[in-house]
């Protein structure tokens, strides 16, 4: 499945350059009903979803991805007013959660009288991927990710990462907003190292739908591992990384 993480052009050189996403706590997201898609009229039940927001923060990270890079509005709105970059993610199906989009909260989940021991595993789960039907067009899938998990990597200032690898999160394009003013090949040689190819490239607003597509006018920039660029060029009889495009690609 390919997944798509969209950022300004700044992060989006410090995420290449240390090759890690943020996981993002709860109270970091943007939507103030992050785990409150469940009713809570009752006071008992805001008690419950008071300390269970606070302990899932403590415990959980997300990483928020889409499934296209196509929306004008999540360039708008993530993208940096499309001045920014999309990295484009090969993930396994089985780690990220599709979230669920809804017009009425939740009834059924903490019941008329709630306790903690409601909000089992499953519940916390339809908590954290349920979604006004407002916020539909993100298309949003999630990386729920426990801070102790031995894939998480935490850093100097006690943030988390999830680091890019051959597996959960693999790196296959780099996608320049309308706007970005970073070039193609700056960008391709910031990509560095890749276990599988890259594609850098430009996007435009299309000229007869309201999305977003690819600007043929500018080549897109191939970046391969070594592997693939070594044998090419032995191939060839020429060294490697002197091969047109991969050599652009850094």
């Amino acid at each position: 499945m390919r997944l798509y993480y969209l950022t300004s052009e700044h992060w989006a050189k410090v995420i290449l350059k240390e090759r890690r996403v943020k996981l993002s706590t709860i109270d970091e997201l943007n939507d103030p009903f992050e785990l409150l898609g469940a009713s809570i009229g009752e006071s008992k039940a805001r008690k419950v979803m008071k300390y269970a927001q606070m302990r899932l923060s403590e415990t959980f990270g997300l990483i928020c991805l889409s499934r296209t890079w196509q929306s004008p509005v999540m360039w708008a709105h993530y993208g940096d007013k499309h001045k920014g970059i999309c990295l484009g993610f090969d993930v396994v199906d089985a780690v990220p959660k599709e979230v669920r989009y809804t017009s009425d909260r939740l009834t059924h989940l903490l019941g008329e009288s709630p306790a903690l021991s409601d909000l089992n595993i499953n519940a916390i789960e339809e908590l954290m991927t349920t979604k006004y039907l407002d916020w539909s067009y993100e298309r949003e899938w999630r990386f729920i990710v426990n801070f102790k998990s031995e894939t998480v990597v935490k850093g100097a200032d006690g943030k988390h990462f999830l680091p890019f690898d051959d597996r959960v999160l693999v790196l296959r394009e780099v996608i320049l907003g309308h706007r970005c003013p970073w070039t193609l090949q700056a960008a391709a040689k910031s990509v560095g190292k890749v276990v599988k190819s890259v594609q850098v490239k430009k996007v435009r607003p299309s000229f007869n739908d309201f999305k977003m597509v690819q600007q043929r006018r500018e080549a897109v920039v191939h970046v391969k591992p070594v592997s693939q660029r070594r044998a090419k060029s032995e191939s060839n009889g020429r060294p490697a990384g002197l091969n047109g495009s991969e050599s652009r690609g850094g």
